[in-house]
């Protein structure tokens, strides 16, 4: 073999491996970052299999449970009441229509509501999405004494209008001891992630690598990001934010989609700069906004999150 034919097949085969390397790559899940909390120790736990259906599960306050959504579509509401540590790793919550109408139905509008827990709260990997024009909310949190850990969640086509079911994202309308999130993408007509003290006392939150987008459809609000408690004040408690990007719907400008806005309340209202906002006058709240998508796109792209879910696992903890 001649030396010009040798150094021919030697570049024909590495071509051949970066080819298969490629070719490999394409058709396998891109390596995803470490979430940033793992779920608490159980204790002792039960583990609770969930129907189909809406679900209100009762659990003893002083003990730890393993809850687990159906291997399908969980057709109907979740309500999870009580626990102390308690786990939900993978699953995909389908708001059906025909949910009762009326505040009697609000409850079955939540595709996972947490109520009453005493311990730590892990929700990693599940998807929620609802059928076409039912109003809902994705995750609802009423337990002062929790923490609560959202990572790795998907939320798509969040629904509300001001006449009717106000659709959130994420509401810890009841308080919460300290909300954590990680790793969230969500899509919504209404609102996203509504986070004042409202009927119970919140901690802390703790917020980081979330993306939404608004949908057009629902006139009276256009927030995805509500930091205050009401529409005139300056109350607030602390919130760091890290790689927060919002996309506000068609023909919105910026200003409108977080709350304070660019203009009100005055004490605490937003300032801007390049495609960014952030509030000097909310001393507790840390971190700015950023307008557009991340750098490298969804952090919860389609087929990550739901019944199929496996977790990248855990880095360490950090404060």
């Amino acid at each position: 073999m001649t030396r010009r034919a040798l150094i021919a097949l030697v570049l024909g085969l590495a071509l051949l491996a970066v080819a298969g390397e490629r070719l490999t790559d394409a058709s396998s899940v891109p390596a995803r970052s470490l979430l940033r909390w793992a779920p608490p120790a159980l204790r002792d736990r039960t583990t609770i299999a969930l129907g189909d259906g809406y679900t209100d599960t009762k659990l003893d306050r002083a003990r730890d449970y393993v809850v687990r959504l159906p291997p399908g579509d969980k057709r109907g509401g979740t309500t999870i009441e009580g626990g102390h540590d308690v786990v939900v790793i993978g699953g995909h919550v389908t708001i059906p229509a025909g949910t009762p109408p009326g505040r009697a139905g609000d409850q079955e509008r939540r595709g996972l509501y947490v109520k009453g827990a005493t311990g730590t709260v892990h929700l990693e990997g599940i998807l929620f999405d609802a059928d076409p024009g039912v109003e809902w909310d994705a995750i609802d949190v009423d337990a002062p004494a929790a923490v609560v850990q959202i990572e790795d969640v998907r939320a798509e086509h969040v629904r509300g209008s001001f006449a009717g079911f106000h659709g959130d994202v994420v509401q810890p309308w009841g308080g919460v001891r300290e909300l954590r999130i990680d790793r969230l993408t969500a899509t919504s007509n209404y609102q996203g992630l509504t986070i004042p003290i409202v009927k119970g006392p919140i901690g802390r939150a703790r917020i980081s690598h979330v993306n939404m987008r608004g949908l057009t459809g629902a006139p009276g609000t256009d927030h995805l990001l509500w930091l205050t408690t009401g529409s005139a004040g300056c109350r607030s408690y602390p919130v760091a934010m890290t790689s927060v990007y919002l996309v506000p719907r068609r023909g919105q400008p910026d200003g409108r989609t977080i709350w304070p806005e660019h203009g009100w309340p005055r004490p605490c209202r937003a300032r801007f700069g390049r495609h960014r906002a952030a509030w000097p006058g909310l001393p507790l709240v840390h971190g700015p906004v950023h307008f557009g998508l991340p750098p490298g796109g969804s952090y919860v792209p389609p087929g990550v999150a739901g019944s199929a879910y496996v977790s990248p696992g855990y880095g360490r903890p950090r404060s």
